[in-house]
């Protein structure tokens, strides 16, 4: 038995969750795949995956085997990167995470553009809004916003995104416009669930931080939802001025307390600590960075 060549196999059994799915990325029939694994787990005298006929999942000692492996096989990745990388373009796969919202407005394009300049790459992009696991989970490369908290974790900034406090012209109508932050508290505003402290706005002017205290009626753990609550008159909301931007042109949405913003949150490209940045990843760092100072010249 190959092992390194198993261990793939294994590998992208539990990343796709499914036999049959593995088998069509490796291009190996299912029969071939399912062998592969039978003779990993008796090589090594374990099960590492409890099978059903609907799903699987990993054993305790199936998942600690699947965390170390990993980490094996991305350091193999990245010493043969580092020995293509004088001559050679990067290649194989390429795991990201991004926020859904940033992906829907500005990064999915981004993406999809660095895959069709390095064809020999591929590269799984997962949209959402929950944190992940960069050292036990399977991700080379995480786009977060916010401080890093995490001493085990690099980061390179990609941009720093400007939050605005805006409302529909309908909603002003009817209840008034605020003429400072304290008149928010008077208001119904919508909540962005996913924040630190949902209920309490951060807002800043020339230096100047004050925190609002805030209330509504609608909740959503997604900032284009949000947005889109603030357009139809729901209340006053506090988004990112990248998602309102076309809104605020079309005069659907204005600016409430116009010298008044969030406090600045930077955005950052993250990845593991404990190894250096793969060529991959330092070919799709530079590329959003250029990307984007684009995007929003």
């Amino acid at each position: 038995m190959d092992r390194f060549a198993a261990l793939r196999v294994f590998r992208r059994v539990i990343e796709l969750n499914g036999f049959a799915a593995a088998a069509r990325d490796l291009d190996l029939s299912n029969a071939a795949v399912s062998k592969i694994i039978k003779e990993l787990e008796a090589d090594l005298g374990v099960q590492l995956i409890q099978r059903t006929t609907r799903s699987l999942r990993l054993t305790d000692t199936g998942h600690d085997y699947f965390n170390q492996i990993t980490r094996i096989l991305d350091e193999l990745e990245e010493a043969d990167d580092a020995v293509r990388s004088s001559v050679s373009e990067p290649r194989g796969v390429l795991r990201i995470s991004a926020p859904l919202s940033l992906g829907l407005v500005l990064l999915s394009q981004i993406f999809a553009r660095f895959a069709a300049r390095y064809p020999e790459l591929e590269l799984d992009v997962e949209f959402g809004d929950q944190p992940v696991d960069l050292i036990e989970g399977r991700f080379d490369l995480a786009v977060r916003g916010g401080l890093l908290q995490d001493s085990s974790l690099k980061a390179r900034k990609l941009m720093d995104i400007e939050r605005v406090v805006c409302a529909s012209p309908g909603y002003l109508a009817s209840f008034g416009t605020p003429e400072r932050p304290e008149d928010l508290s008077k208001h119904r505003c919508l909540i962005y669930s996913l924040s630190a402290s949902p209920r309490n706005w951060m807002l800043e002017k020339e230096g100047t931080v004050t925190r609002v205290a805030i209330e509504g009626g609608f909740r959503a753990n997604n900032s284009l939802a949000v947005r889109d609550a603030a357009i139809e008159g729901l209340g006053i909301a506090l988004v990112p001025k990248i998602y309102a931007v076309d809104a605020l042109e079309s005069g659907r949405l204005i600016r409430v307390l116009p010298e008044w913003g969030g406090e600045l949150h930077a955005l950052y490209g993250v990845y593991p600590q404990h190894r250096e940045a793969s060529l991959k990843v330092r070919f799709l760092l530079d590329f959003l960075v250029e990307a984007i100072e684009k995007a929003l010249a």
